[in-house]
C-alpha cells in the first residue's frame, strides 16, 4: 500500500507536494474500515480532493499515474529516442527549464520473504533523460540500497545477477526498474509487478475508455457481468435481468483516421481493435433491449464504475477517480464509497470532487480530506483538514469550507461579471 508520495515542478505543481496515506488522527470503532494496519503503520484506504476548477485538484493524481506509467511501462513504451512526456511547471521561467522529482514511500512483500516491508523510490528527470533514480529497502527496519542511478548506476547487496545487463538496457529515457524487469531479474519483477497490478491509472469521467474497459472485462468474466447486473438491480437502476455486448472490428478505414499516435498504440498491439457494443434488458412484461447510449447518466455511471468497484474490492489495488460523483445520486456516492471501505482490505482509492455534502456524511476521516489551492504565480498547494488547528470535532466540515477556512473555493468576481453582461446587453 502506498504511505506517501511527493511531486515537485509537474503540471501545475511547482514547489515540493506531498499526499499522505498514513493515519494521522486515533482510528476508533467506528471508522475501522478506513485503515489497514501494516508494519506498525495505519494505512488510509481514502484520499479526497477538494479544489476550485483550474486549481490543479487533478494535476496531483495526473502526475501521481505520470511518474508510476514511466516507473513501470517507459522501456517498452518508449523509442530509444523518443522524448519523454514531461510538463514542468510553465509559469516560471526558471522552472520551466529544470526536472521533474517524484517520490515513493509504498509498503510491499519482501522480494525475499513473505514480509510487508517499506520501499522508498525517488526519480528526477526531464523530457530528455532521467538524471537521477533510486530506490530503498527496509527488510529489517533498516533502510539499505537496492540501486541509485546518476552518471552510472551503484548496485546494492542485494542485486545479484545479470546487473551489466541491466545497466546496457537502462536507456536514458526509461527507468532502471523497467530495465530490469525486461531483463526479467526478480528483484526487479517483482517491483514491476506491484504496481503493474495495483495500479489502474486515472479513471476519468471525461472519456469512453472506463465504459470500454467494463464492457472487455464483462465480456471475459461471466461472473463479473453478473455481480454488474446485481449491482445494476440493488442500486435501482430498473428491472435488468441481463447484459447484451455485441463484439465489430473497427474497419481498417476507420482505423487509417486515427491519430498517428492511436495507430502506432494498435499496430503494438498486434491485434485488430474491438469495439464492444453494450445493451441493457429490461424486463417490464418482456424483455427490451436498451442500448447503453439511450440509458440515464446514472445507470451509465453505475455500470461504468462497477468494474472499477468490484475489481478494488476482491484484488489490492489503488485506483484513482477524476470526480467521483459526476452523474451519481448522492445516496449512490455514498454506497459507492461505503462499499468499498467495507469490501476492501489492502486497495485503496484516491478521488477528486466537488461534492461538499461528504464533507459532513460521517464517510471521510479529517486525514483522508485534502484541499487545493492555486497560489499567486498559479502553481498548486495541497494541504489536508488535519494541517488546520483550532477545528473542533463537532463543527461542520461544509459549513467551515463555504466559509473559506481551507480556502480551494472559486474566487469569482461577480461585480465585475455583472458590469460585463450590464455592458454587453446595451450595446
Amino acid at each position: 500500500m502506498i504511505l506517501e508520495f511527493t511531486v515537485k515542478n509537474t503540471f501545475s505543481i511547482k514547489d515540493e507536494q506531498l499526499i499522505s496515506f498514513e493515519a494521522v488522527d486515533t482510528v476508533t470503532e467506528d471508522d475501522k474500515f478506513h485503515c489497514t494496519e501494516i508494519g506498525g503503520k495505519k494505512f488510509l484506504k481514502l484520499a479526497c480532493l477538494y479544489g476550485a476548477n483550474a486549481s490543479g485538484k487533478t494535476n496531483i493524481a495526473r502526475a501521481l499515474a505520470f511518474y508510476i506509467d514511466f516507473l513501470i511501462n517507459s522501456f517498452h513504451k518508449l523509442e530509444p529516442t523518443g522524448v519523454i512526456p514531461f510538463f514542468p511547471f510553465l509559469f516560471d521561467a526558471k522552472t520551466g527549464n529544470e526536472p521533474g522529482e517524484f517520490t515513493i514511500v509504498f509498503y510491499a512483500k519482501d522480494f525475499e520473504s513473505e514480509n510487508s516491508i517499506r520501499y522508498e523510490y525517488f526519480i528526477q528527470l526531464n523530457e530528455k533523460k532521467v538524471l537521477s533514480e533510486s530506490l530503498y529497502y527496509s527488510p529489517k527496519g533498516q533502510k539499505k540500497l537496492i540501486f541509485e542511478r546518476r552518471d552510472s548506476i551503484k548496485w546494492g547487496a542485494c542485486v545479484t545477477g545479470a546487473k551489466k545487463i541491466i545497466a546496457e538496457l537502462t536507456r536514458d529515457n526509461c527507468s532502471v526498474v523497467s530495465a530490469g524487469a525486461q531483463a526479467k531479474h526478480p528483484i526487479f519483477l517483482h517491483v514491476y509487478e506491484y504496481f503493474n497490478k495495483r495500479f489502474t491509472g486515472i479513471i476519468n469521467s471525461s472519456i469512453n475508455s472506463l465504459a470500454g474497459y467494463t464492457a472487455k472485462r464483462m465480456d471475459e468474466d461471466k461472473t463479473l457481468k453478473e455481480k454488474v447486473i446485481q449491482l445494476l438491480s440493488f442500486s435501482d437502476m430498473g428491472n435488468i435481468t441481463d447484459i447484451v455486448i455485441r463484439k465489430q472490428e473497427i474497419p481498417e478505414e476507420v482505423i487509417k483516421t486515427f491519430p498517428d499516435q492511436v495507430k502506432n498504440e494498435i499496430a503494438q498491439m498486434g491485434e485488430k481493435p474491438i469495439v464492444r457494443n453494450v445493451g441493457l434488458v429490461h424486463h417490464y412484461g418482456e424483455d427490451v433491449v436498451l442500448p447503453l447510449s439511450l440509458e440515464s447518466a446514472g445507470t451509465k455511471k453505475i455500470m461504468e464504475l462497477a468494474a472499477p468497484l468490484i475489481d478494488i474490492t476482491q484484488e489490492p489495488s489503488m485506483c484513482v477517480i477524476d470526480e467521483l460523483e459526476s452523474s451519481l445520486h448522492q445516496e449512490l456516492l455514498e454506497m459507492f464509497i461505503q462499499l468499498f471501505l467495507e469490501s476492501s482490505e489492502e486497495s485503496q482509492l484516491l478521488f477528486t470532487s466537488h461534492n461538499q455534502d461528504l464533507l459532513d456524511s460521517g464517510l471521510l476521516r479529517d486525514d483522508e480530506i485534502w484541499f487545493c489551492n492555486k497560489a499567486s504565480d498559479g502553481s498548486s498547494k495541497y494541504s489536508s483538514i488535519t494541517d488546520y488547528t483550532g477545528i473542533r470535532k463537532e463543527t461542520s466540515r461544509k459549513k467551515l469550507y463555504q466559509a473559506d477556512k481551507f480556502g480551494a473555493l472559486p474566487n469569482v468576481n461577480m461585480n465585475a461579471l455583472r458590469e460585463l453582461f450590464r455592458a454587453t446587453k446595451n450595446r
